[in-house]
């Protein structure tokens, strides 16, 4: 499978999307193709728009709309595809910095970026300095920001007193952030949440620290560690830690939609908005969400046959990157996002989970009704 052929086809797949919304002007259009024309020809910059740009240390963030990084999910096809479809920043997945110290093959791969999914912030975790440090240093001539996970929630790394767990020593946390951003010359940003618990919010003395310690910006995730992904996302200690610092915000947690995300930036008056969970098998929602601030209305749902084409090009670009064996079986997940909610989708879903290879994946797609 050739790149350049490929790329070609999710550049038509996104100008399509675009076309096909009823209320999207010329003017819309003209944006995502000179944006793809740069992306095509390995330009980096983001999708700029005319309203809410702002930068990270030296580096232009184009518009408000920001990938999230998902774990097992924000790899080199999700990050291009996120940045063919409008945002601003990408993330990679979450790397531990122990792997770049010991040159482990699989951390080494997961810091991998091509020029189109630039500007792109790879994200490292752990909980010693000096280690983090060292991890950064080695990422510097290949990502444009260096981006520390202080939320995760997730237990191993909880247990390993990385993510999350720094939320519950800030000293900690600032040795970390000063010992990264005085090893690097390229912006180093945080990831953090609310706090440890409900009766341990600690955001605006963390992120106060934090922006004291050298980030050149803070994503906050709504929601403390203990948390999880239970309950709803809490904006206003975002809208006060914004208040306070002087450095970019970017705001996370339940954002799905233009309105939503809209509303978000309006109460909070952070500079972006981080989109995850909402993305997964509906990466079109970043479209949505900048053409929304361009104040375009919503358009529908993309028809069966888009998502046909949009799922098996999604494929291609996963065995690309990947080889067909591991990325078909990673793929399976893909399908029941893609397709959700379509009419009769219980009836073949159970093929979804028994394919092992790009040709059997096709056919299964190929199959699937008309009818959403």
């Amino acid at each position: 499978m050739d790149l350049e052929h490929l790329v070609l086809e999710a550049r038509q797949l996104v100008i399509d999307y675009i076309s096909q919304r009823p209320d999207t002007g010329q003017r819309a259009l003209d944006l995502w193709t000179q944006q793809l024309e740069r992306r095509c020809n390995s330009l980096s910059g983001g999708l700029k728009i005319p309203v809410r740009q702002f930068s990270i240390g030296d580096v232009t963030i184009g518009n408000p709309v920001v990938s999230a990084p998902l774990a097992g999910i924000s790899d080199n096809t999700y990050r291009i595809f996120a940045a063919f479809f409008g945002c601003g920043l990408t993330y990679s997945e979450m790397i531990t910095s122990y792997g770049l110290h010991y040159n482990h093959k699989k951390s080494i791969a997961l810091a991998g970026i091509t020029d189109m999914e630039r500007p792109c912030a790879v994200q490292i975790f752990g909980s010693e300095p000096e280690i983090m440090a060292e991890a950064a240093i080695k990422l510097e001539n290949i990502a444009d920001i260096i981006d520390i996970n202080m939320g995760c929630p997730v237990a191993k790394i909880l247990k390993a007193k990385s993510g999350g767990w720094l939320l519950k020593e800030p000293g900690r946390s600032a040795d970390i952030i000063k010992a990264v951003a005085s090893a690097i010359k390229i912006p180093v940003t945080v990831k953090i949440r609310l706090g440890w618990d409900s009766s341990s919010i600690n955001v605006i003395e963390f992120a106060r620290r934090c922006q004291d310690s050298g980030a050149s910006a803070i994503a906050i995730h709504g929601r403390t560690v203990k948390q999880g992904f239970r309950g709803q996302a809490d904006y206003l200690h975002i809208r006060k830690v914004k208040q306070e610092l002087d450095i970019p915000v970017i705001v996370s947690g339940d954002i799905n939609d233009a309105n939503k995300a809209g509303e978000v930036l309006q109460y909070t008056d952070c500079d972006a908005v981080m989109i995850g969970r909402s993305s997964k098998g509906s990466m079109w929602v970043f479209a949505d969400i900048v053409l929304g601030l361009l104040g375009y209305g919503p358009g529908p749902k993309p028809d069966i046959e888009w998502l046909k084409r949009f799922a098996v090009c999604y494929l291609k670009f996963m065995v690309f990157f990947k080889g067909e064996q591991k990325a078909v079986k990673e793929f399976r997940k893909y399908l029941s996002w893609i397709f959700k909610g379509m009419r009769g989708i219980s009836t073949v879903k159970k093929d979804f989970f028994t394919i092992n290879s790009i040709d059997e994946a096709t056919k299964v797609i190929d199959s699937l009704d008309n009818g959403m």
